[in-house]
């Protein structure tokens, strides 16, 4: 390798470790903050690089929030799909520990949705990934019911591990983690065993 092909990988690699943690810092910020309470000089402040680094690598604030989300999102993914079929106390630790780590930035974007038109599709891919893990999660039960009951429990399951319930239980009512985890298992088991009872 050549000194200018060396520098010139080299510096491909500052830029993508740059990149890298701008986009740690973003998602870390909202994780803990609205997206219009973030400012450029926050975000390069706790990344440490300048406003003008921010830009020159993502074009704009908009565009870095699309990216920040996309990676926001991968986090998700990994994390949920640890989850085991089958496993009701695991899909409830699971899911009390998704909520936990991301139910905020989740709530606090779905809350932003109409101000930030470019959250949309993140939303979408978001709730049907979320119907995809609960018919996966919970097949064991599913597959053994006919189209219609199946179809049912199905809606019945996204909505009650829906994060709109674990912000009731957690913020609405102020109970802890581990009352959401319990509460979360009675609620699932009653209803699978309601539904399984049923003629298919």
């Amino acid at each position: 390798m050549t000194k200018r092909q060396y520098r010139g990988t080299a510096q491909a690699e500052v830029a993508a470790l740059t990149r890298q943690r701008i986009l740690e810092a973003t998602v870390a910020l909202a994780n803990e903050r609205w997206v219009d309470e973030i400012t450029l000089e926050d975000i390069a402040e706790k990344s440490g690089v300048t406003a003008q680094t921010i830009l020159r690598h993502f074009g704009s604030k908009d565009g870095l929030a699309t990216e920040a989300a996309r990676t926001g999102n991968h986090a998700v993914l990994e994390q949920r799909n640890a989850a085991i079929a089958g496993d009701l106390e695991n899909i409830t630790s699971n899911l009390t520990e998704h909520y936990e780590a991301f139910g905020e930035r989740v709530f606090r974007t779905l809350a932003q949705d109409a101000t930030f038109p470019q959250f949309k599709a993140f939303l979408q891919e978001g709730r049907h990934f979320h119907r995809q893990w609960v018919e996966r999660v919970f097949a064991p039960w599913l597959q053994k019911l006919s189209e219609a009951p199946r179809e049912r429990l199905t809606l019945q399951l996204i909505a009650v591990c829906d994060v709109h319930l674990w912000r009731v239980y957690r913020h609405e009512l102020s109970l802890s983690s581990e009352d959401y985890r319990a509460l979360l298992l009675d609620l699932l088991r009653a209803l699978l065993n309601q539904n399984m009872e049923q003629p298919s």
